[in-house]
């Protein structure tokens, strides 16, 4: 244990050498002065001494009497403190000395610190004229043993008289700290270690010192802080016992405002739900729409346009997810993806959509392809493509006349990736300083007068600036000036995908061969587009020449001479000359011996323009702006030399179905509960040979999934009885039970309107596999259903060769090659959209007809029943009812009916109640509708046949539709009408019709089970 150092034995220890080195000094000091005192009377004795014995030494010296002046010195040594004497002459040379010391004359040794000392007297003789000379000097001396003799009692009187003082000094000292100070501070110490706090506030040792000063202080101090900490305590007991009052009422106020915070949460989260499933309702309509559409036989100027409007559709359902989850962008959670890209796909998307646009204004639109860029990247393309939506979109809108320049440029390349540099630069109204500052905030456009002639919110270059951060780059103004446009420049650091730079290499050593010796001209009167052109050319290592105009054509072409030109590219609008009549001038020229083949290039690629070039004599035609691939593969083409299959970097065509062939003879599972959704799902499905059964809620999902194998399931997440969520956990617990392994591997996508990032989380803690977003894409689903799915099923029945099932009413009917026909009287409807709601059901308007009377029957009294849940109090079960019929109006192309219930749906989602005036519209509106159902007049019945089928038929055709029933829907109907009018006034019909009524309420398994039952008679039956 540490031995206790107290304040006095710490100060003693610190002052103990101090007060040593004091002593010291003091003897010290009283030596050197008794030294001094006793070396200055002795000189003083020797130099009186000397003058003593002077005449006599004089006298001597004068008479050069030796002996007299030993005599001389021999006398002064008589004297005690005489150690040694001598007599000098004035040069210095010894004349006769007694005792002086032989060693060192001038520095005899000390004893201890005492050195000696001398004297010196000059012996001086008056000569006849009564001046002195000089005859020697006379010097005595003491040694220091004479000078020690007295000083060394004096050293020990001093000696012992420091010693007795000091010491008691000392001892006072000690005891003034000891008794003092430190008893002093001690009790003082004790004192405080004692307090005790009571009621009575009392000590328990009093803390007391009787002087004033520092000390006393000190003690005044502790007394009043004790008193102070003695309030403060009392103050803090009486706060303990309040504490937790308080505590409780702060924890309150921070639950309430939790809750709050919460609810607030959940509207806008709510909010942005139904806002995501009513926004992608109309959308998965338009792209589920284009999609069959496009997969019929059209003209190619029509196909064209819908591949147009759906890339379009596309970029537009990109916006919208972005604004929608608004709530990612500020909480700066905003996610890019890494997935596989073509980036020339991404450009084709881009002059999709804003191609038509500059077209419209006259604007040449052209893009800069820098060919060390690899086509396929790993990145996020919607988030590039939206940036570079919104900046050539920007750049078209702000541009009246000239060109928008799109340029892309490597900046490094690495084993990594690539990082790039993209500039929109435009001709336009350009910026002033000051609109540059701000145009990257919110809500901030540089037009921000009253009488704006630009549309926009202002946001889009705020959150492109934010993507470019994202991908590893930045976003600025590079220049801008009022009336000479702006160039706006981004950078982005992307990974380049496996294999592309073996492939890039690759294609360049299967072109070299192809395009040695080219000679290419360039006909351009746009310099901008001349340049990017020659650029590609000479990354192909090709000639290049270029022309301005086609009268320059004419001539390069006739002085070519013995290097003829191969090739000619051919900008179709230039000043003076069109590029189709440069084109007929130079197949007409005879001075031209060697006939190049002509490409026309051409930002317009209207069908007059196509006309016009064939009439000229074009070999080919390129639509700008060009891409590498194109006009490499366009130039192989039109020389002869063949294509090269990977120009385009593994890029798909349009008609290429990556990943679908293993979908063929699959059986798919559909649970969705709208009628047009599952309308679509199965249409698309069968198309690629799949078998699809269907459900209308998860109950029937998991009762069908029991019975039958399926290879996948497709499961909405809103739908009656059991949703999605509780229909994916039923069919996991069934894994859990010995024997249920296909149930645990079951595939299970979610195909639903939620959207939200918690919407596809809630899916994954169900236990689905994947989870796709309506709109639906239909390569997006595809894709993915094969990528979840290990092995098809059986084949499906009845599928022709090319995967489609067969029989009556797969594909065809009144929608087949082109736009449906409607009857006068659907198109006379007054409340319904008639011509919308048969292509919604896949353009016949049979099943139309079908669904409006069934709308008839469930719904005719919708609005009664919705007052009858309200005046219950029922708000979520009026909220569901309103819900359906909101979907089902949609669906059928009530649009006023659908408007004014989704007013209602919105204020029972937010837990208001309509008023009897809204109630009472909706009510108005409902009534047209079903008076329009009303004036339909009945379908005509179908001809009786000529003699009614044997039983051999009628087995036959039983059997088909039990077939249809498990492979395709669409073509049950036709079927089933067969075999009612088969059975007409037989005892077969009310089966029949009861197997129809089955079949109407999706009761598949009851009708398959009637079917198979249904006493059809023997053949020799009469």
């Amino acid at each position: 244990m540490k031995a206790q150092s107290t304040l006095s034995r710490r100060l003693l220890r610190f002052m103990l050498p101090w007060y040593l080195l004091a002593t010291v000094g003091m003897v010290v000091v009283q030596l050197a002065v008794q030294y001094v005192g006793i070396s200055r009377a002795i000189a003083e004795d020797l130099d009186s001494l000397g003058r003593t014995i002077e005449p006599a030494a004089t006298n001597a010296v004068w008479e050069i009497d030796r002996d007299q002046m030993l005599k001389a010195l021999d006398g002064a040594r008589q004297n005690a403190i005489v150690s040694g004497a001598r007599i000098e002459s004035p040069e210095g040379a010894l004349l006769a000395d007694s005792g002086w010391p032989r060693e060192s004359a001038d520095a005899p040794e000390p004893v201890f610190f005492v050195h000696g000392q001398s004297a010196a007297t000059p012996l001086r003789h008056a000569t006849a004229g009564g001046e002195l000379q000089l005859l020697g000097v006379l010097r005595l001396h003491a040694a220091p043993s004479v000078i020690w003799d007295r000083l060394k009692y004096g050293f020990a009187v001093a000696l012992l008289n420091s010693v007795v003082l000091s010491g008691v000094l000392w001892l006072l000292f000690v005891w003034t700290i000891r008794y003092r100070l430190s008893n002093t501070l001690a009790a003082v110490v004790s004192a405080v270690k004692n307090w005790r706090f009571g009621t009575d506030d009392t000590a328990a040792e009093p803390l007391s010192y009787p002087y004033s000063d520092e000390l006393g202080e000190l003690v005044d101090a502790f007394r009043e802080s004790r008193l102070r900490l003695s309030a403060s305590m009392r103050e803090l007991d009486a706060l303990n016992h309040d504490l937790e009052s308080i505590v409780s009422a702060r924890t309150r106020e921070l639950q309430r405002a939790k809750e709050t915070a919460e609810s607030a949460t959940r509207v806008k989260s709510d909010f942005l739900a139904t806002m995501s499933h009513e926004i992608r309702t109309p959308m998965n309509a338009i792209l589920g729409m284009l999609y069959l559409v496009l997969k019929e036989d059209m003209p190619a100027s029509a196909r064209g346009r819908l591949v147009k409007a759906q890339g379009a559709a596309q970029s537009l359902l990109g916006i919208i997810n972005d604004i929608l989850d608004f709530s990612k962008l500020e909480a700066g959670k905003l996610a890019i993806e890494q997935v596989e890209f073509d980036l020339e796909l991404v450009l084709e998307r881009l002059v999709d959509a804003v191609g038509l646009q500059a077209d419209a204004k006259g604007i040449e639109l052209l893009i800069r392809h820098d060919p060390a860029i690899p086509t396929l990247l790993v990145g996020d393309p919607l988030r590039l493509g939206q940036v570079l939506l919104n900046l050539c979109g920007n750049a078209v809108k702000f541009t009246e006349q000239g060109e928008v320049e799109l340029a892309l440029h490597c900046l490094e390349r690495d084993e990594e990736g690539v990082r790039i540099q993209v500039c929109v630069r435009d001709t336009g109204i350009g910026m002033e300083p000051g609109q540059i500052h701000e145009l990257f905030q919110k809500f901030t456009q540089a037009d921000q007068s009253t009488t704006r002639r630009y549309g926009g919110t202002g946001l889009g270059l705020a959150i492109c600036r934010s993507l470019a951060d994202l991908m590893g780059g930045h976003l600025w103004v590079e220049s801008s000036a009022p009336g000479h446009g702006t160039t706006i420049c981004f950078t982005a650091r992307l990974a380049v995908a496996r294999q592309a730079q073996a492939r890039q290499r690759e294609l360049l050593e299967r072109a070299g061969p192809r395009l040695q010796g080219w000679r290419v001209l360039v006909v351009d009167d746009n310099p901008v587009s001349l340049e990017i052109l020659s650029d590609m050319l000479m990354f192909f290592q090709v000639d290049v020449s270029t022309a301005s105009h086609g009268a320059q054509a004419l001539t390069m072409l006739r002085q070519a001479g013995g290097q003829p030109y191969d090739l000619v590219l051919m900008d179709w609008r230039m000043p003076g000359m069109h590029g189709d009549e440069a084109a007929r001038r130079i197949r007409a020229d005879p001075c031209i011996a060697h006939q190049p083949k002509i490409v026309m290039v051409t930002a317009y690629g209207s069908e007059d323009v196509m006309r016009r070039a064939n009439q000229a004599g074009m070999d080919g035609f390129l639509i700008k702006p060009v891409s590498p691939s194109s006009l490499l593969d366009t130039m192989l083409t039109v020389l002869g030399r063949g294509t090269l299959p990977d120009a385009g970097a593994g890029a798909p065509g349009p008609g290429a179905r990556a990943g679908r062939a293993g979908l063929a003879g699959a059986r798919i599972l559909l649970v969705e509960d709208n009628d047009i959704n599952r309308e679509f799902a199965v249409e698309l499905l069968r198309g690629e040979g799949v078998a699809v059964d269907e459900a209308v809620n998860g109950q029937e999902a998991v009762e069908r999934i029991q019975r039958k194998h399926y290879d996948a399931v497709l499961m909405d997440i809103q739908m009656p009885v059991m949703d999605g969520l509780q229909a994916a956990r039923r069919i996991r617990r069934l894994g859990q039970a010995p024997g249920g392994a296909r149930f645990a591997e079951l595939p299970i996508i979610a195909m639903t309107a939620l959207a939200m990032a918690s919407d596809a989380q809630a899916s994954q803690d169900a236990g689905m596999n994947d989870h796709i977003a309506k709109p639906i894409d239909p390569d997006h689903l595809l894709a993915t259903i094969s990528r979840w799915m290990k092995a098809p099923g059986l084949p499906v029945p009845g599928a022709e060769p090319g995967g489609t099932p067969a029989g009556p009413g797969g594909h065809g009917g009144e929608h087949a090659g082109g736009p449906p026909r409607l009857p006068a009287d659907l198109l006379a409807l007054g409340h319904l959209d008639a011509a919308d709601g048969v292509r919604r059901i896949g353009g016949r308007s049979a099943p139309y007809r079908k669904q409006l009377r069934r709308f008839r029957a469930q719904y005719g009294g919708a609005i009664e029943t919705l007052r009858e849940l309200l005046a219950q109090g029922d708000t979520a079960a009026a909220e569901a009812h309103c819900h359906a019929l909101k979907g089902v109006a949609g669906n059928l192309g009530a649009r006023a009916l659908f408007a004014h219930v989704s007013e209602i749906d919105a204020l029972l989602k937010q837990d208001l109640v309509p008023d009897a005036a809204q109630l009472d519209a909706a009510e108005t509106l409902l009534r047209g509708v079903l008076a329009d159902i009303d004036s339909l007049a009945d379908e005509a019945p179908p001809p009786a046949p000529a003699a009614p089928p044997t039983p051999a038929a009628l087995r036959a055709l039983v059997e088909h539709l039990r077939r249809a029933l498990g492979t395709d829907l669409g073509a049950v109907e036709p079927l089933l009408d067969e075999l009612d009018r088969g059975v007409a006034g037989t005892p077969l019909q009310p089966a029949v019709r009861e197997i129809a009524a089955r079949i109407d309420r999706f009761e598949l398994d009851a009708a398959l089970a009637l079917l198979a039952s249904l006493p059809i008679p023997p053949e020799d039956a009469p």
